[in-house]
């Protein structure tokens, strides 16, 4: 068990799930994303009544939650992506929650290349079981395609510059190894931008993102999830979700606002919106506080975002 992994937003997400202290919400909770369980623990402490659902789509991690979660009144475990409805069958729920951030000990601990820190094989799968590693993908994908992935997914500023060295490079070597694509990354960089400010970031960080995000399909599978969770809620029922980065929690806000507000057909209407059949609770979103990114910095960039079935 990784001592160091602290679960980002606790409170606010266990404070989130309140409606389950009203008895005609359904007293059922999934967490779709449980990693180590952080938030599991801390709900079924919180709601000891409730029933509890958790899935992942890290098998590895799924083992590690079950040694924890055991004697916490989980129910069911199941290794799936939180867009895959494993749990269909037992809505409605009370509360369902997904923390999109990964877990330090995919940077720390398994070996899968998901940092440059490390110099280890270029896999970057959630699900070590299915897919193709970032290997393969930047063996077979086109120059354009590694162009599109590094700027769509990351803002990567030197997109082209590094997809056409990765290009070269395979045309007599793959890149293999996290030292390997962490080297062409800073090499594409001119000492021009790193004099500008870029040195504070390292090179690879933009590139490693978007190679995490293509490689296990996070943009795809979580606006699949944005139509189908908040569907399975019951009546009060809440979906919190925190995310990490822009493009995921604008995925998020834009669902969650789609459900607040329809369209209204009415041609005298004094507006083209009207309440949906979801409340929007802290619009902006959840931030950490000063507190909780001192001791855990990682947290900086999580952004809670919740609606609640009305």
């Amino acid at each position: 068990m990784d001592a160091a992994h602290k679960s980002v937003l606790l409170g606010e997400v266990v404070s989130a799930a309140d409606c389950l202290l009203n008895a005609d919400v359904p007293q059922k909770v999934w967490d779709g994303t449980t990693g180590l369980g952080g938030h599991l623990l801390a709900l079924s402490s919180r709601y000891p009544t409730a029933r509890f659902f958790a899935s992942d789509a890290d098998s590895e991690m799924l083992l590690l939650a079950k040694e924890r979660l055991q004697d916490h009144g989980v129910e069911l475990f199941h290794h799936a992506n939180f867009s895959e409805k494993v749990f269909e069958s037992e809505a409605p729920f009370g509360f369902i929650f997904l923390d999109l951030g990964i877990s330090s000990l995919h940077f720390d601990t398994f070996e899968r290349g998901f940092s440059f820190r490390y110099d280890e094989p270029l896999d970057m799968r959630m699900d070590a079981t299915k897919g193709v590693t970032a290997s393969e993908l930047l063996q077979e994908a086109s120059e354009e395609s590694l162009v599109r992935i590094f700027f769509d997914y990351s803002q990567e500023k030197m997109a082209r510059r590094i997809a056409r060295e990765i290009v070269q490079r395979r045309k007599s070597d793959p890149v293999t190894t996290t030292f390997e694509l962490a080297e062409i990354c800073k090499r594409a960089y001119p000492p021009k931008c790193k004099a500008k400010g870029h040195a504070e970031r390292h090179p690879a960080t933009r590139v490693f993102q978007a190679l995490r995000i293509a490689v296990n399909d996070e943009l795809k599978n979580l606006e699949e999830a944005m139509r189908s969770l908040p569907l399975l809620l019951g009546h009060g029922g809440r979906l919190a979700v925190i995310t990490f980065h822009s493009l995921e929690d604008r995925i998020v806000k834009h669902a969650f606002r789609s459900l607040a507000w329809i369209k209204d057909d009415d041609p005298f209407a004094k507006s083209h919106l009207k309440k949906g059949g979801f409340t929007l609770l802290a619009p902006g979103g959840i931030t950490p506080s000063k507190e909780e990114i001192e001791v855990n910095p990682r947290a900086r960039s999580a952004r809670l975002r919740i609606i609640e079935r009305c």
